[in-house]
């Protein structure tokens, strides 16, 4: 008993030298014209341009959306950027302070340091207790 494939195979087995034929001929169509109508616009071409094309078709055609994404990246980074930049020269443009203000501020700081200072230098330093106990056991025995 005959499966259906082998009836279909053996129906349709005289096309195959035709389909051969057809499909010989289409191929040698297409490759036959389109290298040399390529290769002659790219011999007008001056070498630059020519590396530039084999550079784009050999490194960037095949992993184009990795270089989209790359480029998207670098728009988006571009624009957090230059938002960053404007606040920054917004700052920048504040009116600064005068020199005589400035130094003022410092006299003022200064002035408050000594303050703060001169206070703890005038008193007598004790030496510091090391153990509170035993001083107080010895001021008994005296």
């Amino acid at each position: 008993m005959k499966t259906p494939r082998d009836i279909l195979l053996a129906r349709h087995q005289s096309a195959n030298p035709k389909l051969d034929a057809s499909r010989t001929q289409a191929l040698s169509t297409a490759f036959s014209n389109a290298p040399s109508v390529a290769r002659h616009a790219q011999m007008k071409s001056p070498w630059p341009v020519r590396a530039a094309l084999s550079a784009c078709r050999e490194l960037i055609w095949p992993c184009r959306r990795a270089w989209a994404g790359m480029a998207a990246l670098w728009v988006v980074m571009w624009g957090i950027n230059r938002g960053l930049s404007d606040t920054q020269s917004a700052a920048l443009n504040v009116p600064s302070t005068s020199a005589p203000a400035l130094l003022e501020a410092l006299e003022e700081q200064r002035r408050m340091l000594t303050e703060l200072i001169a206070p703890a230098s005038s008193q007598q330093a004790e030496p510091p207790r090391r153990n509170p106990q035993a001083t107080a056991i010895d001021s008994q025995r005296i």
